[in-house]
Parts: structure tokens; C-alpha cells; sequence
């Protein structure tokens, strides 16, 4: 395709999609890059002399020959900088240093009361990445960014986390506060079931995919919509508050006022609350989705029935979904993805049972592979896709 353009901003677009495509094969030649971009040779190799100038992309060795010379193979150079990811959970905060392959250097885990200050929060994940940077190993470009996902609605563009009914948090300008402690980080704030989309896409479930929705169902329920391999945020980035999706306008009153959303009933809320009405009040004491789903394994009834009801729910809410994106795939992630099984069977013979056209091609409903780790996995790839490579571009000659 042949467009005009500032030839700076050429350059650079195609310098980009040629370090994507080394990352994604991870070992390639030149002659294959200008094969699949449709670059002429000199360009492709002007460019590529640039990324291995600039530590992104290194010589791998020697590889085998189609008929010439053999030639020098390339590779993403993943120690080039880190990358650091948070994810802000309703009662926790988990944090990641990361290489710029997504692989994992340093993780730590901290848990603090539902009713913990927001002032005293925000100290607590300042430390923490006080401490990342601390463990970070020296590269060239060191890090490279901050990513951080929070549970509610942002405002990505100016860093403000506009409600969160989880946390109690209404307009926390969390970017320009720790843009204080680090002025020369990109420090990028979004919603966290939007980032745990962009982990899937980038590392995980989602690679295959160019259209799907991923379900962040734990304490709450958000999603994150990948649209042409692009995460879709909406007008105001509400797009993906589906937890407060109204299911019942009678149901149980939720956090954010309404009555009978979505997350009261596909959410660990749900098994709560069954568990407390079934008299369990001693698994409610250190609740978790996981040994729930250990005693239905075991074969207790009762705790496979609740997590069948929660599964049946989620059915009901992917059945939107559906109707509303026509997804190639449903990622179902956080605690309530990881009862697998227990809940996936029968959200998928919910959606079967109740969808309107019933061809056999409606999307797969799949668990996550990168779990509890999606957010703030998700958080660094933000952060690699704003600084080192967006995730959709198009060759410009």
C-alpha cells in the first residue's frame, strides 16, 4: 500500500513492525522479514543494523541456507529493559518486574483490610515498587515503565482512577502521584480486566485471537475487549463494566447502588453468600474460590452445586456478551476461572442451551492460562506496547 507521509514517521512505523515481527518468531533472517513486510532488502537490513544498535535485537546465530549464503539469524532481546506491572486488587496488591518477554524476575505479593485508607494504599504500592526497581538488573535502557491496573472505571489518558465501588476510590489522580516519586517513567493506569485482555493477547489465551472478550470474575466482574487485535475502551472507557449489567431489578443490592448485577451472582460474592445461607460459616473465615473447588473434587455435592450455580450465571452474562461483540473466544479469568470445570461446563451449557442460532460455532469458552498473574502481566505488556511496540501497524512505503 503506497500512502505519503513524513519520512521520519515512516521510519519509525516500519522499524517497529519489523521488531514485532522478530519478537513473534523470535528467530528470523532478513531476507524473511523483507519476504513478509514487502520491505526492499536495504531497507530491512538499515533497519534492523538500527535495533541491534539500540540493544532490541540481537544475532542469533547462523541459519540454514535456501540456496546461498546461510544466513544470520535474529532474535528479541528480552534484557534490553524491565518492565514493571501492578495489579491493585480490592483487598491486595501484587507487583511483577518483569524482562521485556513478560518473564517474571521478581514478584511479591501484599494484602491489606477492605477498609485500609486509601493514602495507606497507595504508600503500600509505592514501596513495592521502590522494591522492583531495587531488584531490577542492569540493562541498557533499565525500566522502561510502570503499568497498574485498579478495579473500576480510568481515565487512562490522564492517569485518574474516575470510580472504583470496590475501593471506595472516586477521581484518585493515581498517575500524577507517583509521577512525583518518578518523573522520568511512563506510568500507565488502566482498568484491570482491560489489562488482563492485553496479557492474554500478548502471552496468553488470547495469542490466537483477534477478536475476544476476557471476563475478570473474582471478587468482581469486569471485562477487557480485544476488537481487531486492539483493546476497545469505549467513549469514556467504560467499555467492559459488564459486572454491573442488571440481571435481576428485584436482586441483591451491589456496592455500586443498583440492584441485581451481573458480579452479585457470577462472582466469589455469589458463593459467599450461598455458603453463609448453607450454614459454612467456618470456610468464610479464610475464604477462597480454590477450596471450594477442592471439596467439590473431593465429591461434596453441595460445593459443586454452588459453583454449578455460579457457572450457570456466568452463562447467562457470556450469552450478553455474545450477542453484543460476536467474539471468536470468551477468556474466563481471576479466582472464579481458576474453579475450571466446576463452572465452565455449565456456563457453556447455559450459553448452548439458550443461544439463538445453534450451528456448533459459537466461541470457545476457555479458562486463562496466565491466571492471577493476567493484570499485572497485562500491565507490562501496556507498558511494551506504548514504549517499544504498538500492537497493530501496517507497513508504510
Amino acid at each position: 500500500m503506497v500512502r505519503t507521509g513524513n519520512i521520519g514517521l515512516v521510519k519509525k512505523i516500519n522499524k517497529q513492525i519489523v521488531l514485532k515481527l522478530i519478537r513473534e518468531k523470535n528467530n528470523i533472517s532478513r531476507a524473511e522479514i523483507a519476504k513478509i513486510t514487502g520491505l526492499n532488502k536495504a531497507t530491512v537490513s538499515a533497519l534492523v543494523d538500527e535495533l541491534i544498535s539500540e540493544h532490541f535485537v540481537s544475532e542469533s546465530g547462523v541459519g540454514v541456507s535456501t540456496g546461498g549464503r546461510r544466513p544470520l539469524m535474529l532474535r528479541f532481546n528480552e534484557a534490553a529493559g524491565s518492565l514493571i506491572g501492578i495489579e491493585l486488587g480490592v483487598n491486595y496488591i501484587y507487583a511483577v518486574l518483569t524482562d521485556l518477554n513478560a518473564e517474571i524476575i521478581w514478584e511479591r505479593m501484599c494484602h491489606f483490610r477492605t477498609d485500609e485508607k486509601q493514602e495507606t494504599i497507595i504508600e503500600k504500592m509505592i514501596a513495592m515498587i521502590h522494591e522492583a526497581i531495587h531488584q531490577a538488573p542492569t540493562t541498557p535502557y533499565g525500566i522502561m515503565g510502570i503499568g497498574i491496573g485498579v478495579p473500576g472505571i480510568v481515565n487512562t489518558e490522564e492517569g485518574i482512577v474516575v470510580f472504583a465501588p470496590n475501593l471506595h476510590w472516586d477521581h484518585v489522580a493515581l498517575a500524577s502521584i507517583l509521577q512525583k516519586q518518578w518523573p522520568s517513567y511512563p506510568i500507565i493506569i488502566e482498568n484491570e480486566a482491560k489489562l488482563a485482555a492485553l496479557g492474554e493477547k500478548w502471552f496468553g489465551a488470547g495469542k490466537e485471537f483477534a477478536n475476544f472478550v476476557y471476563i475478570s470474575a473474582g471478587i468482581g466482574i469486569g471485562a477487557g475487549i480485544i476488537i481487531h487485535n486492539q483493546l476497545y475502551r469505549g467513549v469514556d472507557g467504560i467499555a467492559g463494566e459488564i459486572g454491573h449489567h442488571v440481571i435481576d431489578i428485584h436482586g441483591v443490592r451491589c456496592s455500586c447502588g443498583n440492584n441485581g448485577c451481573w458480579e452479585m451472582y457470577a462472582s466469589e460474592k455469589y458463593i459467599q453468600r450461598r455458603l453463609e445461607q448453607e450454614n459454612y460459616h467456618s470456610m468464610l473465615e479464610e475464604f477462597s474460590v480454590e477450596k471450594v473447588r477442592t471439596l467439590a473434587e473431593r465429591g461434596d455435592k453441595q460445593m459443586a452445586q454452588i459453583l454449578a450455580e455460579v457457572g450457570r450465571y456466568l452463562g447467562i452474562g457470556i450469552l450478553h456478551i455474545i450477542y453484543s461483540y460476536n467474539p471468536e473466544a470468551v477468556i474466563v479469568g481471576s479466582t472464579i476461572g481458576k474453579a475450571g470445570k466446576w463452572v465452565l461446563e455449565p456456563a457453556r451449557d447455559e450459553v448452548e442451551k439458550r443461544i439463538l442460532v445453534k450451528n456448533g460455532n459459537g466461541p470457545f469458552i476457555i479458562p486463562s492460562q496466565l491466571l492471577e498473574k493476567s493484570c499485572a502481566i497485562g500491565a507490562v505488556a501496556s507498558v511494551l506496547e506504548k514504549v517499544v511496540m504498538p500492537s497493530e501497524l501496517e507497513v508504510i512505503s
